[in-house]
C-alpha cells in the first residue's frame, strides 16, 4: 500500500510539473484562490462558501478526470492534455487553492508540491492523507481528528448566511409560495455510506410530514437531492396526491430556487443523512428539525446529538413549531480561525 502511493504521488508530481516548465505563468500580486472542484454540489459549495469568507476574487474550476485516471495516475497524453486545460494554461497562479473531499485532495496536493512556498493550499474535510501535504485543513469536530495545521468546524460550511437572504424578490416569492399560510420546507437526502433508508422509511416521514404540515396550516415544499432515489420520490408523490394537496416537489434537475425558499420559509425539515443540508439550516434562525433514519451511531449520530444539546435543532416527531433556537455561525467562528493562522 505504502509503495502504491509513493507511486501515486511521484507519478503525478512529475506530470505536473512537466507542464509548469511548458506553460508561460505569473503570480497573482493581489491575493487570488483557485476553488477547484470535480462538480459535485454540495462540496462545491463548501469551498465556495469558504472563498467567500475570505472575501477575495477567486475562480471556480471544475475537473473531474477518467474514473480510471482518479485510481490509477497514468502519466500519458491524455491525463497531460486534461490537466493542462484545466489548471495551467496561460492563466496566473492564486494564492490560494481550495479544495474540499478526498476525491480532490490529490489535486491540492500535487499542485502544493510544485509551486511550494508560493501558494497556500486550505483543504476541507478529512483528506485521507498525510496532513502534512497541506497548509490549513477545515476538519468537522465530530471527526474527532486534531493536528497543528487542523482547526476543527461544528459543521460544513454554509453557503448562505442570514445577511444573503435579507434581499426579498416578490416576484419569485409569489410564484413559490401559494397561500398566505405557514411554508414548511422538507429537504429530503438518501442513501450513502452511513444510511440505506427503506421504502418504508420514506413512506413513514411522508405521513409524518402530512400531519406535521396540517396541524401548522402551511404548504409544504420537498427539495430532493441528487441522492435520493426516484422509488422514494413516487412513495412521496403518492402519499401527497392522496392525503394533501398544497405540496410541491422539486428535483435537483431543475432551476434550484433553494435560496428564494430560504427567506420566505417558516419551518425546515431535513433527513439525517446530509451534514451539509442540516449545518447550512443550522446557521440560519428558521426552526430546524431533523428526521431521523434508521439510528446511525458512529459520528453524525454524534455531530446530530451535540447539535441537539446546543439547541440549534430538534428531532422531528411529527410535530412543527417554535423554539428558541441557537443559530450554529459555523462560517464566521471558522473565519476568525482561519484568520488567526493565517495571521491576515
Amino acid at each position: 500500500m505504502i509503495v502504491y502511493l509513493q507511486y501515486y504521488f511521484i507519478t503525478y508530481f512529475i506530470i505536473i510539473y512537466k507542464i509548469i516548465l511548458r506553460e508561460n505563468l505569473h503570480y497573482s500580486t493581489k491575493p487570488y484562490a483557485w476553488v477547484i472542484s470535480d462538480g459535485t454540489k454540495g462540496m462545491e459549495n463548501q469551498s465556495l462558501a469558504f472563498a467567500k469568507l475570505l472575501n477575495i476574487n477567486y475562480k471556480l474550476i471544475k475537473y473531474d478526470p477518467p474514473y480510471f485516471l482518479k485510481k490509477i495516475p497514468l502519466s500519458n497524453k491524455l491525463y497531460i492534455s486534461s490537466l493542462k486545460k484545466y489548471f495551467l494554461t496561460n492563466t496566473t497562479i492564486p494564492s490560494y487553492i481550495i479544495t474540499t473531499g478526498k476525491r480532490m485532495a490529490g489535486v491540492s496536493v500535487a499542485l502544493k508540491f510544485i509551486l511550494k512556498d508560493k501558494v497556500i493550499t486550505i483543504h476541507i474535510q478529512n483528506p485521507k492523507l498525510p496532513f502534512e501535504y497541506f497548509n490549513l485543513l477545515l476538519i468537522p469536530e465530530h471527526d474527532n481528528i486534531t493536528a497543528k495545521n487542523v482547526i476543527q468546524t461544528k459543521g460544513a460550511l454554509s453557503f448562505f448566511d442570514s445577511d444573503d437572504l435579507n434581499k426579498l424578490d416578490e416576484k419569485k416569492i409569489k410564484l413559490i409560495k401559494k397561500t398566505k399560510q405557514n411554508l414548511i420546507l422538507l429537504m429530503m437526502g438518501g442513501k450513502n455510506k452511513r444510511y440505506e433508508p427503506k421504502n418504508s422509511d420514506y413512506y413513514y416521514l411522508s405521513m409524518k410530514i402530512i400531519e406535521a404540515t396540517k396541524n401548522v396550516g402551511g404548504q409544504l415544499i420537498v427539495l430532493i437531492s441528487r441522492r435520493t432515489p426516484l422509488k422514494a420520490i413516487k412513495i412521496l408523490q403518492s402519499s401527497f396526491l392522496k392525503h394533501y394537496e398544497h405540496f410541491q416537489i422539486i428535483t435537483s434537475s431543475e432551476h434550484n430556487p433553494y435560496p428564494d425558499i430560504l427567506k420566505i420559509t417558516d419551518y425546515i425539515v431535513v433527513t439525517s443523512d446530509s451534514v451539509n443540508m442540516i449545518s447550512e439550516a443550522s446557521n440560519l434562525s428558521i426552526p430546524l428539525f431533523v428526521s431521523h433514519f434508521p439510528q446511525e451511531t458512529g459520528k453524525i449520530s454524534c455531530f446530530l446529538n451535540n447539535l441537539e444539546k446546543l439547541g440549534v435543532l430538534k428531532k422531528f416527531k411529527g410535530k412543527l413549531f417554535h423554539y428558541r433556537k441557537n443559530k450554529l455561525n459555523t462560517n464566521k467562528e471558522t473565519i476568525l480561525k482561519v484568520n488567526k493562522f493565517l495571521g491576515l
